[in-house]
């Protein structure tokens, strides 16, 4: 599978400059999700969703991850 990581480039940098704009010199980044929809005909139903989660942040991946699927899912509406 071929990416394009220009793609995660643009959006690393976009997040480290909300961060740097947003939140003050002491603040520490304690977990990140990256998330990401992938279609195949290899893959049951043509998508599948997958994701890492970074050392330590596992235990709260859970609840995050079925909010950003019900975003997803739901084009942003939550309810």
């Amino acid at each position: 599978m071929a990416v394009d990581l220009s793609l995660f480039n643009d959006s690393v940098s976009t997040l480290l400059e909300h961060l740097n704009r947003h939140y003050g010199e002491d603040a520490k980044l304690e977990t990140y999700v990256i998330c990401a929809r992938v279609r195949s005909a290899t893959i049951p139903e043509g998508s599948g969703i997958n994701w890492i989660v970074n050392p330590g942040g596992e235990e709260t991946a859970g609840s995050l991850l079925r909010e950003v699927l019900k975003a997803v899912e739901g084009n942003g509406d939550l309810s």
